[in-house]
């Protein structure tokens, strides 16, 4: 598989269109807000994964989903403090697994405003 269009065509109609949904969402985040490096798309250990590069200005966000729980995630590397942070600030915001993971169900709707502040916090991280 070399391409991240491939990997979503891979994925029930649901979990594609979830994961579509994330990765537009960063897209936006990342073409609006003028600090932002350019984005660049790949697989990392069989994930999607999006990072900032000319100028690497955020952590790298990798997303996912599990059809058999019905779940989609979204992914921080395990030394980055950004879901340390979040956990802490907004403790019911998300359902957070362990240091990297934030887990959300395919039958609710995107939670478009809350990931956008997580999103936005990711792809600006070096810029603290």
């Amino acid at each position: 598989m070399t391409s991240v269009e491939e990997k979503l065509a891979t994925y029930p109609e649901l979990l594609a269109k979830r994961l579509s949904q994330v990765r537009t969402l960063v897209q936006e985040i990342a073409t609006t807000t003028k600090s932002i490096g350019t984005l660049e798309e790949n697989l990392k250990w069989g994930q999607i994964s999006i990072a900032t590069v000319r100028p690497k200005t955020g952590t790298p966000i990798r997303i996912d989903g599990n059809m058999d729980a019905a779940t989609y995630s979204i992914y921080m590397p395990c030394s980055s403090n950004l879901m340390e942070g979040f956990r802490t600030l907004h403790p019911d915001m998300f359902d957070f697994h362990g240091n990297r993971e934030i887990r959300l169900e395919l039958s609710e709707p995107m939670p478009e405003a809350e990931l956008t502040l997580f999103i936005t916090a990711a792809l600006r991280y070096y810029l603290k």
